[in-house]
């Protein structure tokens, strides 16, 4: 009688299991014991001494500890400027808002992934040690194959995880949505539902499946692994593995469960179909593809219903039927029907299908971007200008602009820069009541381009040389006989002949400001030449995280990668130093969730300080039946003014 043969009854191997014998397999029995062992024979192992575990596992754990910190050392120092930051600047709830919903996300969905993998994938390994012949290695049996295991799933789930985190800016717009009330023309519903639950669902659905189709994937090697043996003999089926078959009966049907509710969010997303004349959901979109959905998540649903009943006995032709079925709804409903009713229906009659459709688009496309109340007004008799005309219109000739902003800004650079360090931004266009008059104006801030620093020292980049300074502003509508722009106000210092007074000139924040600088320090700061000579000053403002301790000093020192941070004598505790500075970086640190115009322009407030404003939008990608722009935003609103002090 062969070993292959023998069968060793239930209440033995139980018996001899419970005794420690784990391996009754192995050829010959001669594999390191001293007694050589006999050809039917197992030997049990060594026990293992215990002496020596819990200092192991502790030393394991405490290097690992180490290593995580080691690894996430500058990532916890960014956290905690970006915290002394949000701090100065006091936006702290929304710094904590942010990080509570992503430490939030990532816990619940970590947890519910572990959870998954791991319960899973051990639970099989388990099953699958009970259910291997004594005949055959026990590979699972390793307590390495454990620990691998448990490092393959915690792997995942943090993956898993981390891509949850990154949709907390969707949660939140969504646990604070609100109604639109305007529903869609086609399934009654609130465009507020597509716009904040819609694409939740649709990374929900997506994350869940994907979940279960990994579990499922790790699921069948950790069965096979231990029946390899009689796998290559062909003594192994399904059929002998029930506990394989219920596992992946409720595993493979919750995955395909989760893919049919696709199929019912998919339906919604027809309101955004391209492929008709128009943007939104057409003719064929709604007597062909809408059936086919509804179709693939019919058979989709029975399909996983045949798999659901595989925990009871084994039937894979229902199974077989159902994705048969589904497949040809695929194929037949919604790619060979579609395209002929579009071809031999639609076509002939474009016009007339599809005019309730053109109807949803434009009146939904004129709701998305704010054009219901547009005031049509027929120009049909136009008449000559007259002198007495002019003279009636007299404040709007005045202001009719004869300057290109374009050619203005590198004449600003040749008249009014003054020194190869200043650079001018963006030229803008705005109006100021002077002299009683509302006239229209162009300006643009003097700020400070470091590049051409004549001596770019350490102490000239980061403590000296910290900032713009002034505006220069024109009319634009005047030129002098030498054809440069009038200005009203000019050089260094700001030199108004208006009644525009500027009480704050140096520019801290702007466009340009790009890189960190401290100020507040034992240096004093360069604020404008005069001359031969430079004329200084310190910061008496409140921007800026205060340096007032050591570690500050260290954590700075580490964000910039600058050691002098340290080392420096010229910074003490009343240093300051400013960073995010920017503007559009700065504000969108503390609105992420709005769009901003690429372009903010300065103004002249009536106390003399120089304002950024910002034009700030909610948008969308989302509004159905909106026509999108060629950036793919279907919806906006210029909801918000953002304004940015220039000094602190």
């Amino acid at each position: 009688m062969s070993r292959e043969d023998f069968d060793i009854p239930e209440v033995f191997r139980r018996a001899m299991e419970e005794a420690g014998w784990r391996d009754f397999g192995g050829e010959g029995g001669d594999d390191g014991g001293d007694d050589g062992g006999d050809d039917g024979g197992g030997r049990r192992p060594f026990p293992s001494s215990p002496e020596g575990r819990p200092r192991l596992n502790r030393s394991i754990w405490i290097l690992g500890f180490l290593f995580i910190l080691l690894i996430s050392f500058n990532w916890l120092v960014t956290v905690f400027t970006d915290w002394l930051w949000f701090q100065e600047v006091d936006y702290l709830d929304v710094w904590r808002t942010q990080w509570v919903a992503r430490l939030s996300v990532f816990l619940v969905a970590f947890l519910l992934a572990a959870g998954i993998l791991l319960g899973n994938w051990l639970l099989a390994r388990r099953r699958a040690i009970r259910a291997t012949s004594p005949f055959n290695p026990q590979f699972l049996a390793s307590s390495g194959v454990g620990w691998l295991i448990s490092a393959v799933a915690l792997f995942m789930a943090f993956t898993f995880a981390s891509a949850a985190a990154s949709q907390w800016e969707e949660l939140l717009i969504y646990l604070n949505r609100v109604p639109f009330d305007i529903n869609d023309p086609i399934f009654n519903r609130d465009v507020g539902f597509y716009i904040f639950e819609l694409p939740i669902f649709q990374f929900l659905q997506g994350w869940i499946t994907s979940l279960l189709f990994v579990t499922l994937i790790g699921i069948l090697p950790i069965y096979i692994i231990n029946q390899l043996p009689d796998l290559q003999r062909g003594r192994w089926r399904l059929q002998d593995a029930p506990e394989l078959r219920r596992h992946l009966a409720v595993v493979g049907g919750l995955f395909l469960s989760a893919w049919a509710a696709g199929y019912w969010l998919d339906i919604y997303e027809l309101l955004y179909s391209p492929t008709g004349v128009i943007y939104g959901a057409s003719y064929t979109d709604m007597n062909a593809s809408l059936w086919a959905l509804r179709a693939q998540l019919l058979f989709m649903a029975l399909t996983a219903v045949a798999v659901f009943f595989n925990y009871f006995r084994l039937a894979l032709r229902p199974v077989v039927i159902g994705a048969a079925l589904w497949l040809a709804a695929t194929v037949l409903l919604g790619a060979v029907y579609p395209s002929l009713l579009q071809r031999y229906a639609v076509e002939p009659n474009e016009i007339e299908r599809e005019r309730p459709y053109i109807d949803n688009n434009i009146s939904f496309t004129r709701r998305a971007f704010d054009l219901e109340d547009v005031d049509v007004r027929p120009f049909d008799q136009v008449s000559d200008l007259s002198e007495q005309d002019l003279q009636l219109n007299e404040a709007v000739v005045k202001n009719v602009r004869l300057w290109d902003y374009r050619p203005l800004q590198r004449t600003y650079e040749q008249l009014q820069a003054l020194r190869p360090y200043y650079q001018f931004s963006e030229i803008d266009i705005d109006r100021y009541e002077i002299d009683g008059e509302v006239r229209q104006v162009m300006l643009a801030a003097r700020e400070l381009d470091k590049a051409d620093l004549p001596a770019p020292s350490w102490v000239n980049r980061n403590l000296e040389f910290t900032h713009g300074y002034g505006v220069v502003m024109n009319p634009v509508d005047s030129v002098t006989p030498d054809g440069q722009p009038e200005f009203f106000i000019q050089d260094l210092p700001p030199q108004s002949n208006v009644p525009l007074e500027i009480t704050r000139p140096e520019i801290y924040y702007g466009e340009l400001t790009t890189d960190s600088v401290f100020v507040s320090s034992g240096r004093e700061e360069f604020s404008y030449p005069s001359g031969n000579e430079n004329v200084y000053s310190s910061y008496a403002g409140t921007g800026g995280v205060p340096l007032n301790n050591f570690f500050k000093r260290l954590a700075f020192a580490i964000r910039l990668g600058d050691a002098n941070v340290i080392l420096s004598d010229e910074i003490d505790s009343g240093t300051r130093v400013q960073f995010h500075r920017q503007i559009l970086d700065r504000v969108r640190l503390i609105t992420p969730f709005l769009a901003f115009d690429r372009d903010p322009y300065m103004v002249i407030r009536e106390d003399g300080r120089l304002v950024w404003i910002l034009d700030a939008y909610t948008i969308s990608d989302r509004y159905p039946y909106s026509t999108p722009t060629p950036t793919g935003i279907n919806y906006i609103r210029n909801a918000v003014k953002v304004l940015v002090d220039a000094y602190d």
